[in-house]
Parts: C-alpha cells; structure tokens; sequence
C-alpha cells in the first residue's frame, strides 16, 4: 500500500539560512506522525510546506500518490488545525464547521446534514448557534476539529492544536482528539513541541533539531532506544555520561566517565577499546538507597542534595563522591519520601539499564 504522504529530500531556504534540511518521511494510511523538537528546529516550516502555506527550496511532496509542490492551497486535499483555532469570531459554530463545505459548493440542506454529523463527532451537538467567544478552550478546539474533518480530506495537519489549554484540559483533550482520529481514520501529521503530546498521541516521532530529523521511531523506542545525545535528552529526564571505552566483553562495554567512574553497559556493534561514547540512564531505572543489594552493578555511592516531592514520586539529586550529579526518581510509597536531604546513599543500576548512544 502507498503511503498518504512521502516528503522526499525536503529542503526549504530562506535566504542564507536553512530551515529544512533535506527530510524525508512517510505517513501511512490511518498513522499519526508527530513532527517534534524545540524552538527553530524546522518541524513547522516542514508542515507548512505540506499544507501548502510555504514553497519548498527542493525537494517533493506527494499527498495519495500525487505531487503536489505547486498545487495551491484550497486545491490541497488537507484539513488544517491552528494553535489559534482561526475560527470566525462573527459566525456560529453551525456556520464555521460547514464554511469548507460552503466554499466547495455543497448545497444547504447537505451543509446542515454534514455538520450535524460532525458535531456529533466531536461531542458538540446542542452548539450550533453559539459564537466562538462563547465557547471554552475545549469548545472551540472541538469546533476547530470538525471544521477541519468535516470535507473528508486525505490529510490531517496539527499545527501545536492544544497549546492554548491549560494543562488539565489539555491532558484530556490529546487522547480525545487521537481517538477521533483513528475513528476517521485520516492520516495526520502533529507539530508539537510537547514531548508528553507526542509519546501519548503519535503512532511515530521524529525528533527534530537544526531542521534534521535526528530519529524517526515508535514512540517506545524513542524513549528506550534513542539513538543521540539530542534525542536522549529533549525526549523525558536522563543521566548523561561522557566517556571512553576501556574494555570489552560478553557484550558488555565498560565505560569510563567523569570522575573516574566506571559502567558497564550493554555494546552494540562498531564498538572498540578507544571509542568515544555518552551513556544514558534513565533517572526511574536507577535504584537508591542507604546501601547497595549484594549483587547490584555500576554501583556508585553518593549523597543527596536536594529531593523533589511529586506527589506519587521523589525526584532526588544526587551528587556522587566521584563528582557527577545524578536525577533518580523512585515510587513514594506511603505520604513521604523514604530518603531525605543529606542522607549518604549508593545508586546501583543492570547492565542492560544504561544505553551507549552517539
């Protein structure tokens, strides 16, 4: 089966300074893909080349097999969704989400069919004749969202849609909008620079920075398996470790970083004795407390400098007597931390915790 969108060797220039450079991804029938990084990393020029709104320097763009670089806007085959919503604050609700259809021609009576259908979609049926400055955040996300579905396009753009939310509501509003999604099932490309969006929303990320994609991976497997110093810190918290190989065996490569510590950690292939590497631990799969288990690997003792209650987790800062700092986050089990400020503690973590990445 073809995908439903190819973006192919993509770059896009303005003037001397390069905002996409030279992406290449496919979008499956059905898939979310989120396009996430920070500020300037390319990922919203990349959309809006898709969308139309900008012209790539080189490259192509096909939407269900088709070219379409030169293809104007309005002949683009795309639903749109803004961090603004865009809606038309002089016309109801009825009016904003049957406005695509209005400007294709449908006639009237189709219109008010269509829109009931759609509201219904998004769960609001009873609105019709409200203006947008009556509606919550929520409401006119909704109403964005079914004006941008309600022509049946092939392609579904997310331009930062739940931004303007607040936290609560935005926690809720995520899962609601990639059901629908996968209801209609429409594919779509999310711009986002949430990582909690993308890993709750995206069938795939890819991670950008400096208009390169860096990965483009399941969302597990970003988290899991990053495969740069970028991607394992942009995506949750991470311990991050410079150092040199020292030695290895049975698959394992012996790391030594700062402080003269050494780790052990699994090796992948191209490894050898010499080679510069970082090492990623993620800070929920460090084991803390006054004394290491018998058994434990990579132990590496310390004191704690500061702990972060969370509610259902301690976030603690550990500063090791070889110098490094270290995040680790454990479970709270009762109403307080079990390990307090001050308190000498060992780390210890498996092997197969710790991740060797470029």
């Amino acid at each position: 089966m073809k995908p439903r969108i190819r973006v192919v060797n993509l770059v896009k220039n303005f003037g001397s300074f390069t905002a996409v450079d030279d992406v290449s991804f496919d979008v499956g029938e059905g898939e979310l893909i989120s396009l996430l990084g920070p500020s300037g990393c390319g990922k919203t020029t990349t959309l809006r080349c898709i969308g139309g709104y900008e012209t790539p320097t080189s490259g192509a763009i096909e939407i269900g097999g088709e070219r379409v670089n030169d293809t104007p806007i309005h002949k683009r085959e795309i639903g749109m969704m803004f961090q603004s919503y865009a809606l038309f604050p002089h016309k109801t609700v009825e009016d904003n989400v049957g406005f695509a259809l209005k400007m294709r021609g449908v006639d009237k009576a189709k219109r008010k069919e269509e829109v009931g259908k759609t509201m219904e979609l998004v769960d609001m049926l009873g609105f019709e004749k409200r203006y947008p400055s009556q509606l919550s955040g929520g409401q006119r996300q909704r109403v964005a969202l079914a004006r941008a579905i309600i022509h049946h396009p092939e392609v579904l753009l997310l331009d930062e849609p739940l931004a303007n939310l607040d936290r609560k509501l935005r926690e809720t509003m995520r899962v609601e909008l990639k059901l629908i999604q996968e209801r209609v099932n429409i594919s779509a490309i999310l711009v986002t620079h949430d990582q909690e969006e993308a890993l709750v929303m995206s069938d795939r990320i890819a991670v950008m920075e400096g208009g390169k994609i860096h990965q483009l991976d399941r969302p597990a497997d970003i988290y899991n398996k990053p495969s740069t110093k970028f991607v394992a810190n942009f995506i949750g918290e991470t311990n991050f470790l410079e150092g040199t190989v020292t030695g290895l065996q049975n698959g394992a490569a012996t790391v030594k970083v700062e402080g003269d510590i050494e780790i052990d950690v699994h090796a992948h292939d191209g490894l050898h004795v010499g080679s510069d590497v970082g090492v990623t631990v993620r800070p929920e799969r460090i084991n803390i407390g006054k004394q290491a288990a018998a058994d434990a690997s990579n132990v590496i003792d310390g004191r704690i400098e500061f702990v972060t209650y969370l509610g259902s987790i301690a976030n603690y800062r550990v500063r090791s007597e070889a110098g490094p700092i270290f995040q680790v986050m454990q479970p709270i089990v009762g109403q307080q931390a079990s390990l307090s400020e001050g308190e000498s503690v060992s780390m210890w973590w498996s092997r197969d915790t710790g991740l060797i990445v470029d």
